[in-house]
């Protein structure tokens, strides 16, 4: 039995029909010497284990199927589960087969599946298979009909908490400010008439204004464009007249092309000069 019970611990025992009474007595025997005094051992048939409703956390340790291991199907480990107290210990002992497929018995695999789907908790990833005798190994595999049969043992515990309880999740925490003010009356502040001074607020000379007036001999650029070369060199810049190739743009906007000088402008008389700027 090992140490799956300790003193005090209250200890569910689970049995099939079949198993014989003198070994069923004695391993409660044994039970029982390791509770102590302060534990309880009970038996209980696999069978009618859903009728006797038991109370729920009622117990610690469940050990099921150590004398003549049983099929422990959803129902059973369901009411398992629901017996034993928070964290309390379970040890099953099941008949499995090496292949799956068969009616009534499937792998350790699929045991280890079942019971994990059912709410335990393993102690071990694997299953651990348990020295049986001949005599059983041999009643074993005429009882299901299967040339070879093991014994699979699974440790696992219930969960820390009961079954249908809830708990508040932790909220996603409030962003810790990286700066803030605080008592800003307090702070020096930068006063805004003095970001300005007279010279910034006086209206600049056009002549300032000039790309080519940046130094102080007058010069044009080489590729000057705002006329200073044309002042220098005593050119007048005169405007050039456009002419109309179509006849009608004196007209207005309704009779000039989408290419015409005048678009824009209001009508003018026939023969009429009209002066362009340049751009």
């Amino acid at each position: 039995m090992e140490n799956f019970v300790t003193e005090g611990n209250k200890v569910l025992i689970i049995w099939c029909p079949g198993t014989p009474l003198e070994e069923l007595q004695e391993f409660v025997s044994q039970t029982k010497s390791k509770v102590g005094n302060s534990g309880s051992v009970s038996l209980e048939n696999s069978n009618q284990i859903i009728k006797s409703n038991h109370d729920a956390s009622s117990v610690d340790t469940i050990l099921s199927g150590f004398l003549h291991p049983i099929i422990h199907n959803n129902i059973l480990l369901a009411e398992a589960l629901r017996i034993l107290s928070p964290g309390g210990k379970i040890v099953i002992q099941e008949p499995v087969v090496t292949q799956s497929g068969h009616q009534n018995l499937g792998t350790c695999a699929e045991l280890i599946l079942k019971f994990k789907l059912n709410g335990f908790l393993l102690e071990s990833p694997d299953c651990k298979a348990s020295a049986v005798s001949f005599e059983l190994r041999k009643t074993l595999s005429e009882q299901y009909n299967v040339d070879e049969v093991k014994v699979c043992q699974i440790i696992g515990k219930k969960p820390q908490f009961e079954v249908g309880s809830s708990m508040a999740l932790p909220l996603a925490k409030s962003a810790v400010n990286v700066w803030k003010l605080d008592d800003a009356v307090e702070e020096d502040l930068i006063d805004e008439d003095t970001l300005l001074d007279e010279s910034d607020i006086q209206k600049p000379q056009v002549a300032s204004l000039k790309v080519c007036a940046t130094t102080g001999k007058r010069k044009a650029c080489k590729d000057c464009s705002c006329g200073l070369a044309e002042e220098l060199s005593g050119e007048t810049v005169t405007q050039k007249v456009e002419k109309s190739s179509c006849g009608s743009c004196y007209l207005g906007d309704a009779f000039r092309c989408a290419s015409c000088p005048y678009l824009g402008m209001p009508a003018f008389k026939p023969g009429e000069k009209i002066l362009l700027p340049n751009n």
